[in-house]
């Protein structure tokens, strides 16, 4: 039963909706932060925050980074979200490309991402060109393509900026009753007053829903041990993280907790495959 009227709950909740291509925040990173994301330079920036991913030159990560996440929310199958990706750090620029999967053979929901960020200064922008296909079984499948843009401003030596835009070319899944791919606009401030502490907060809007606010903190309690907290709004959910740094391999692992649904697990590997000894926003 659970099953069964679990993606239609869903689908009533704006904050939860994954059907009809919503992005989802990729990376157990992220989720232990409260989804607050927007302001990261790191390899995950490639699916949250494509204007974050040039900072990745500056991190401890690697030239070359390959990473993949899995995201089993309340424990229903037809809810897991997989996904694989790689960056490039060039001369040129930042490059990465991201596929990822929602759903199950009823109901599946693919996105294949291009990713180019550069930055200049202490200025960070990048765009990311999507293909989104969603497939129903018995309706058949559509697609369109989605194009997101982003960026990341050091404003000061403790303080970022960042804001993200998907679907800012608003595309059509359809013809009839004017179906398109959700618009996203995120943005959000990260203070970081010390190497081991870094607290968050951003504000995500869907052009069609309220506004959600969004919040989290990571500390490193010990060196390359990461805790992490958050909280979303709308509907709310608690957040809590852990992340290991073992030579180029990052461990994330995270749960978020619903107060009718019950928790979600998510984990995500990265392996850097050159490293390159500078400074960490991690």
């Amino acid at each position: 039963m659970k099953s069964f009227l679990l993606p239609l709950f869903l689908l009533g909740c704006p904050g939860l909706a994954l059907a009809s291509g919503d992005p989802f925040p990729i990376g157990a990173r992220s989720l232990g932060l409260g989804n607050a994301a927007v302001t990261l330079s790191d390899h995950w920036s490639l699916f949250n925050n494509v204007g974050g991913l040039a900072g990745t030159d500056r991190t401890a990560e690697g030239r070359r980074t390959v990473m993949s996440s899995f995201s089993g929310p309340y424990g229903v199958a037809g809810l897991s979200v997989v996904a694989v990706g790689a960056v490039l750090p060039t001369r040129y620029g930042t490059f990465g490309v991201g596929v990822q999967r929602f759903g199950d053979e009823l109901h599946h929901e693919h996105l294949v991402g291009l990713a180019y960020s550069h930055r200049l200064e202490n200025v960070s922008l990048g765009v990311k060109i999507n293909y989104v296909q969603i497939a129903t079984r018995g309706l058949g499948s559509r697609g369109a393509v989605a194009i997101e843009f982003g960026g990341v401003v050091q404003l000061l030596p403790e303080l970022r900026f960042g804001a993200h835009l998907y679907n800012l070319n608003q595309a059509k899944l359809a013809a009839y009753g004017d179906e398109r791919l959700p618009t996203l606009m995120k943005a959000g401030l990260s203070y970081q007053p010390g190497k081991q502490l870094m607290m968050n907060a951003e504000v995500e809007k869907d052009v069609d829903f309220p506004a959600v606010f969004k919040a989290g903190l990571e500390y490193e309690i010990v060196k390359k041990v990461h805790l992490r907290t958050g909280i979303s709004a709308k509907p709310f959910t608690n957040h809590f993280g852990v992340g290991l740094l073992h030579r180029n391999l990052h461990f994330d692992y995270a749960l978020t907790t619903h107060p009718q649904l019950g928790f979600s697990h998510h984990l995500s590997l990265a392996l850097g495959l050159e490293t390159k000894a500078t400074t960490t926003d991690r």
